[in-house]
């Protein structure tokens, strides 16, 4: 009987090399089905939704009223407004809400329509045209075409009963189509001034103040002043001395005590802290998502005014005297509206200094009329205007309709584009810098190297330090040491001080001998003496340098400089400065102002477009 034996390595090989070459038989007569189409198709149908809804939406009331004029709606819009689900692409993942949309322009004789669609497997649009029968009821407008000659034929629709077909055949009918523009001009407005001034005609007045600095006038003059001392007598061998009177004194004063002084090491120990670690940022920077966004609002009408110069009026005049001529013509007085000649003497003159003709000479003064008190403003001879601005008349002509600041006309609304970004895509740990427009991320780390050990808060280690200290009683010196001061002491007492110990303080009492001279004697230098003055004794003045003896006393005389500062009259002395402030008028001619105002000028043409004008949509036939 035979026995039986397990498989050998080459039994394994032959069978794995056998079940290889089945796999790849399998693959090369069942290759894998081609996923294309299927994605292509989901790409296909979620565009179509899109393009279904968009038709739906636009309703006449929606669509663009003007040629050439577009409206957007994004497909973030289309959901929020509930009129489409969000679209998943083959991958599975979302297509993108704000880089897909649906855009409707209006053409002369048509609309288009682009759907764009963007996902992570493909982004592609597709364009479709449609006309009136597409948008519009059974009474929808027959729509004009351009013909080859330049002006416009006229389409019009039949329907036949039996078959429903539309045909169509070209008339030989022109149109005119009209047009509107707006045309503006600059008048005069006002005269402004600036911030300070007041108007006075076409000048702008401001009073004012200065401040006028000069120096002040130095002036220098001497100064003598004389100073005296008691002369000192001088003391010789036949000068009369006797004793001075003498008595014994205590004087008081204190000074440190001595002491002893220990040292000793002093006590260490160790001292764990909680203390801030270091604080490590890291950045993780992204371009943001930048998203075009439209802002409608309405225009604002403008009131456009006629600004006239209103009539002054005046309620009094009064005569003012001009000049005076001197004349020998006679009966030259007169009055006139706006001036007067008034004769107001009259004498005869020799016709020279040596001749005996006389001739009469005659004096008049001239007049000028002014008007008299502040004026005032009317606007009576002019219908329909009103006082305005205090000097002025207007009267409401035109409204115009504009755009705000910033904003373009946009068929009947005005619009502003205007790109908006955010960091939305990745997520809410980003934060966005407008000014850079990026969005960044920033990861906060910490770390306790060079400070000590981590603790379980990472934002805070533990130090580790060594401090030294002294028992009480004891004071610290260098930083590691403790000294004990004790055993104070005072001096040894001498037979003019005695020491007493007060604490870490000597009181010192000092004995001292005080002497003094009676009346008609002078202290030696010893202190212990008194000379005795008469009439011959001689006096000194050797111990004041300077000083000359005048008697019993010493004299110096010294001269010095004195400065002082003055100011002109209308001035006011500030240390070595004159000040005075004086009234200042500053005139300019006043800015002018303009206002512009528009009016609409309309235009018909057989063009179906003009530059610079738009369509306003009327047309009438052409004959």
């Amino acid at each position: 009987m035979e026995e039986k034996r397990g498989l050998t390595i080459k039994d394994l090989l032959i069978r794995l090399i056998l079940i290889i070459v089945f796999i790849f038989l399998l693959i090369w007569l069942f290759p894998m089905p081609d996923l294309k189409p299927l994605n292509n198709q989901i790409f296909a149908d979620n565009i179509d939704r899109m393009k279904d809804v968009a038709k739906s939406y636009y309703t006449l009331e929606r669509l663009p009223k003007d040629i050439n004029s577009s409206k957007r709606m994004t497909l973030k819009e289309m959901i929020d407004n509930k009129l489409i689900l969000p679209l998943m692409d083959s991958n599975g993942k979302y297509c993108s809400e704000d880089d897909s949309y649906v855009e409707i322009t209006k053409l002369e004789n048509e609309y288009i329509i682009k759907v764009y669609l963007s996902c992570t497997d493909k982004q592609d649009y597709i364009i479709e045209h449609y006309g009136c029968y597409d948008i519009c009821s059974d009474q929808c407008q027959i729509l004009a075409t351009t013909s080859k000659s330049g002006y416009a034929g006229d389409i019009t629709k039949k329907t036949t009963k039996n078959t429903g077909k539309v045909t169509t055949k070209k008339t030989n009918t022109i149109y005119e189509y009209q047009f509107v523009k707006n045309e503006c001009t600059e008048k005069f407005d006002k005269y402004v001034c600036p911030s300070g001034y007041y108007l006075a005609g076409d000048t702008c007045i401001k009073h004012g103040s200065e401040v006028i600095k000069v120096d002040a006038k130095k002036n220098i003059t001497n100064v003598t002043s004389t100073d005296t001392k008691d002369a000192k007598p001088v003391v010789t061998s036949s000068t009369d001395l006797i004793d001075a009177t003498c008595r014994t004194d205590y004087k008081t004063s204190t000074i440190n005590a001595g002491y002893k002084k220990t040292t000793y090491s002093a006590n260490k120990r160790t001292v764990t802290q909680k203390v801030t670690a270091n604080k490590v940022n890291s950045y993780d920077v992204k371009g943001a998502v930048k998203t075009t966004k439209r802002q409608d609002v309405s225009y604002k009408e403008v009131q456009n005014y006629d600004v006239i110069n209103a009539d002054v009026i005046y309620s009094g005049y009064k005569w003012v005297y001009v000049s005076t001529l001197t004349t020998t013509e006679s009966n030259l007085q007169f009055v006139g509206e706006d001036e007067k000649l008034e004769q107001v003497d009259s004498w005869s003159e020799p016709v020279c200094k040596t001749c005996t003709t006389t001739r009469i000479v005659y004096k008049y003064w001239r007049f000028k009329k002014v008007a008299n008190g502040d004026p005032t403003y009317s606007c009576d001879a002019y219908p329909g205007y009103s006082l305005y601005d205090g000097n002025k008349c207007r009267k409401a002509t035109t409204i115009t309709k504009v755009c705000p600041a910033g904003y373009d006309e946009n068929g009947d609304v005005c619009s502003r584009w205007y790109d908006e970004y955010s960091c939305s895509k990745y997520g809410s740990d980003y934060k966005l810098d407008e000014s850079k427009k990026t969005c960044t991320k920033t990861t906060t780390t910490y770390n306790c190297d060079g400070i000590g050990t981590a603790t379980s808060d990472p934002k805070y280690c533990n130090k580790t330090t060594t401090e030294y200290y002294c028992p009480a009683g004891l004071d610290m010196i260098d930083g590691n040491k403790c000294v004990k001061y004790h055993d104070y002491y005072c001096p040894e007492n001498t037979s003019t001080k005695t020491y007493t110990l007060n604490g870490t303080k000597c009181t010192v009492k000092t004995k001292v001998k005080v002497c003094s001279c009676p009346s008609g004697s002078v202290q030696t230098e010893d202190k212990l003496h008194c000379a005795i003055t008469n009439s011959d004794t001689k006096y000194t003045c050797e111990d004041y340098p300077g000083y000359t003896l005048n008697g019993k006393k010493c004299t110096k005389t010294t001269v010095t400089q004195k400065v002082t500062y003055s100011c002109d009259t209308g001035y006011t002395l500030d240390g070595t400065t004159c000040i005075k402030t004086v009234e200042t008028t500053d005139s300019k001619k006043a800015e002018k102002t303009y206002k512009t105002y528009c009016e609409q000028k309309y235009k018909w043409s057989t063009q179906t477009s003009l530059d610079g004008w738009t369509y306003t949509g009327n047309k009438r036939q052409y004959n």
